[in-house]
């Protein structure tokens, strides 16, 4: 986490569900605080559960104010809305965030938008998965609304969670047919990724964090990693040269050539 930091990484996403995570971000900020933004989360079914959770984390994260408290995949959102707006009058938070990374969901993600509430969304956004482009990203922009691009790498080169719907996985969740992983992968060793230099990129993952971060709507990506050689690899997606439109389209018809869309907007 030093090394981030070091190297410019501000921004530092976590949850209370994220085994102990948060309580390793609490230990790790020590003499840091000023140089980063702290986010994390609340998942509970009633106004007690929730304040005890986030009391726990104000106690774990070692932190006076809570930069961003997002209500984690708006579990019971209307419910926990009105709990962190007390913290945020105590000025113990500052901004109200919605996560959600089920794109099924995305309506009732819209519906909290449209209520000028919320400061900050956190959606799925990658190559792979496009749907927020069509409603949620206009509207974010409209509405001065942050927006955290989530699982810009994970859906894809990790292939922890399958891509849906359009490929089939069995029982050990792994893709049947050519995934987006190999045809990435495919494409880099046959130089087929070089046009993307020109703008900075230099292997497959900086490709897909430059993608998302090139999206005029985007704030920022939360991009999880347990090797520190991996920090200085994905800082140099943020070298502030976004992609060009045309060059987004040809990365996405690599990836994804079955569900690619000339017309999709970028």
């Amino acid at each position: 986490m030093h090394e981030a930091i070091e190297r410019g990484v501000n921004f530092f996403d976590t949850a209370p569900s994220y085994w102990d995570s948060e309580s390793v971000l609490g230990f790790a900020l020590e003499g840091y605080r000023d140089k980063v933004i702290i986010a994390t989360k609340v998942k509970a079914e009633d106004e007690k559960e929730a304040r005890e959770s986030i009391d726990r984390s104000f106690e774990v994260l070692r932190a006076d104010v809570i930069n961003l408290l997002q209500i984690h995949s708006m579990k019971s959102w209307q419910e926990m809305t009105p709990v962190i707006q007390m913290y945020q009058r105590q000025g113990r938070v500052r901004l109200i965030g919605l996560t959600e990374s089920n794109p099924d969901n995305y309506l009732e993600v819209l519906k909290a938008m449209r209520t000028g509430i919320y400061d900050i969304v956190q959606i799925s956004y990658s190559t792979a998965e496009t749907v927020c482009c069509e409603k949620m990203l206009p509207l974010a922009r409209t509405m001065n609304i942050g927006v955290i691009g989530l699982r810009a790498i994970l859906n894809i080169l990790a292939e922890r969670i399958p891509l849906h719907p359009f490929i089939v996985t069995d029982a050990a969740r792994k893709p049947k047919k050519a995934s987006v992983r190999e045809r990435l992968q495919e494409a880099y060793h046959q130089g087929s990724l070089s046009f993307l230099k020109k703008y900075g990129v230099e292997t497959p993952s900086q490709a897909l964090l430059k993608y998302v971060l090139s999206h005029s709507a985007i704030s920022t990506i939360t991009v999880a990693t347990g090797k520190i050689e991996r920090i200085a690899e994905n800082m140099a997606a943020s070298n502030g040269h976004s992609l060009p439109t045309g060059a987004c389209r040809r990365l996405k018809e690599i990836c994804m050539p079955e569900k690619y869309n000339k017309e999709e907007p970028l």
